[in-house]
This record gives C-alpha cells, sequence and structure tokens, in this order.
C-alpha cells in the first residue's frame, strides 16, 4: 500500500505511526527473549531434579518427563532424550490431561483448569502422582499441594519446595536443592 502524504501534518502522524510500531515490535521481542530464557532455565531446573532427588523403586527402561496440559517449552527439552538418568534414557512425553500421565518421574502441570480440586480450592489433583515429581509455575503449586513450584521474584525464577508432600511420596530430596529452594507448606523452616 503507497501512501501520498500531501501536507506536514500528515507526513508527521505517519513518521509518528512508523515509529510507535517499531518500539512496539522491539517491546515485543524483549519480552519473547525474556521469556525464552525464563523457560530454559526451567527446562534446565527439570534435568537437575534428576541429580537432586531420589526415586526409591525406579523401574521401567526409560525416565520419563510428562508436560500435561501445555507445553510452555516447545523444544528446549527435546535435547533431554540424548541424556539419561541411572542408566535409563529420558524421553518426553506431552498430555492434555493428567489422567493420561502415568509412569512418569516428572511430572510438569502447565494448565491451571485441571488441577485444582473444586471440593477442596487449596487441594490440587496430584494425589495419583504419588511415584512422580510434581512441577509447576501456577501462582502457590507448592503451597497447594504440589511439591516443586517455580516463581519469579525479582525476575529470578525461584523454587518453592513442599517437604511434606515431597516425604509422603517417598521420593528423597538432596540436601543441597533443599538449601536453593524457599520450604513451604506444614514444614516450613
Amino acid at each position: 500500500m503507497v501512501l501520498f502524504v500531501k501536507d506536514g501534518l500528515s507526513r508527521h502522524l505517519l513518521v509518528a505511526v512508523a515509529r510507535l510500531f517499531l518500539l512496539s515490535t522491539l517491546t515485543v521481542g524483549i519480552a519473547q527473549a525474556e521469556e525464552n530464557l525464563e523457560y530454559k532455565i526451567k527446562a534446565a531446573y527439570l534435568y537437575n531434579f534428576t541429580k537432586f532427588i531420589t526415586w526409591p523403586d525406579l523401574q521401567g527402561a526409560t525416565f520419563n518427563i510428562c508436560l500435561v496440559g501445555g507445553d510452555p517449552f516447545q523444544e528446549l527439552l527435546d535435547s533431554l532424550e540424548a541424556k539419561t538418568v541411572q542408566d535409563k534414557p529420558i524421553r518426553i512425553f506431552r498430555y492434555d490431561n493428567i489422567r493420561q500421565a502415568k509412569n512418569c518421574q516428572i511430572v510438569y502441570l502447565d494448565n491451571p483448569d485441571t488441577r485444582v480440586n473444586a471440593a477442596s480450592p487449596n487441594t490440587l489433583l496430584v494425589g495419583k502422582l504419588s511415584d512422580s515429581l510434581t512441577v509447576s509455575s501456577q501462582p502457590f503449586f507448592a503451597e497447594s499441594g504440589g511439591m516443586i513450584g517455580f516463581a519469579l521474584e525479582q525476575e529470578k525464577v525461584k523454587l518453592h519446595v513442599n517437604l511434606k508432600v515431597l516425604k509422603q511420596s517417598g521420593l528423597g530430596i538432596s540436601a543441597k536443592l533443599i538449601e536453593v529452594s524457599t520450604i513451604v507448606g506444614e514444614d516450613e523452616l
């Protein structure tokens, strides 16, 4: 589309609109880059949890990381399939709902609509995942019955760990991971 500018006011208006468009494009690009960095950090945490969490009865031929409800990581986790945990190759699975997440060692829950129990709003529907490490970026995830919640604090990804739920599941957690986490739930220190 070609615009013909006849007077100076129209020309200034056109320049102002063009600048505004460029500024908004730049702002969106920066926000997307920051979000991408946030999920790169979270993806690294998901892998590193395999080094600081112990599964007492790790069975099966593979170590499964399952994403439920959405995949904010996109291709960031795919490279983990070249790695192993306790000599088991990592496999990434993506599911629409929590009922599909069986035989998963780590379950990342993305869709908050499928996780909250209507009868008890502060309790998450993660009871059938007792052998799985449950992780999410949902606000107050660990405080509501999840095991590890990612929280953005001062533009940094922080970990909130619910030790009570983790201990009840039979999973073990390294003191090193506890040191870098905020403990939430009834076992707060």
